[in-house]
């Protein structure tokens, strides 16, 4: 790796160039794979493997052969190549175990394309997570605008900003509010399902 490193020094004029490819090229090689373990119940090892080091591979490939395409092309190279060979690697293989699968599924709790797992669990086991679904959902909308609004708070801060300063604290209490109603304060009761759910397997 660092081999290979130190020869595409030799066809990068600036730091913006690296940054751009790495995010764009090597990063959307492992963005589908990485999202897909967690959203489609028929990914397995070898899907995941292929789409990884494929989509990784695809990127290496566009650098040396093909350096000069914009950023949204080598996206376009790097994901397409990952996606297809994720495909084609999940039905290659055969299915996970069912026991592995309902595991997981217990454990976790992912949203997404579950239905042949979630058909095999109790109703009031479902219920729960849909229940706890919904409220990570909603959380969602707290949890994202209040990590922005920390890190305004701490620039301001640094920054000696105290005009803004104000109304960055108001809305970090306002959001700290409703993450610890929705999320914090329900952690407790959430562990303890999993125990259960745990014991029970």
């Amino acid at each position: 790796i660092v081999l290979l490193g130190l020869f595409f020094t030799l066809f990068i004029k600036n730091i913006n160039e690296i940054w751009g490819w790495i995010t764009m090229s090597i990063g959307a090689g492992l963005l589908l794979p990485m999202l897909a373990r967690w959203y489609w119940w028929r990914l397995n090892g070898l899907g995941f493997s292929l789409g990884t080091v494929g989509g990784m591979v695809a990127a290496v490939v566009q650098k040396a052969l093909i350096p000069g395409v914009p950023e949204y092309v080598a996206f376009a190279i790097a994901s397409g190549t990952s996606l297809v060979l994720m495909v084609v690697g999940t039905y290659i293989a055969p299915v996970a175990k069912q026991e592995v699968l309902e595991n997981f599924y217990k454990t976790t709790r992912p949203f997404g394309f579950w239905k042949p797992v979630r058909s095999k669990m109790p109703p009031n086991f479902l219920n729960r997570i849909n229940t706890e679904n919904r409220r990570d959902i909603i959380s969602t909308f707290f949890a994202v605008p209040w990590q922005v609004v920390i890190f305004l708070f701490m620039m301001m801060l640094v920054m000696g900003r105290r005009d803004n300063l104000l109304w960055l604290g108001i809305a970090l209490a306002g959001l700290s509010v409703g993450l610890y109603h929705f999320w914090f304060k329900r952690l407790s009761s959430e562990v303890k399902f999993e125990q259960e759910t745990t014991d029970k397997t």
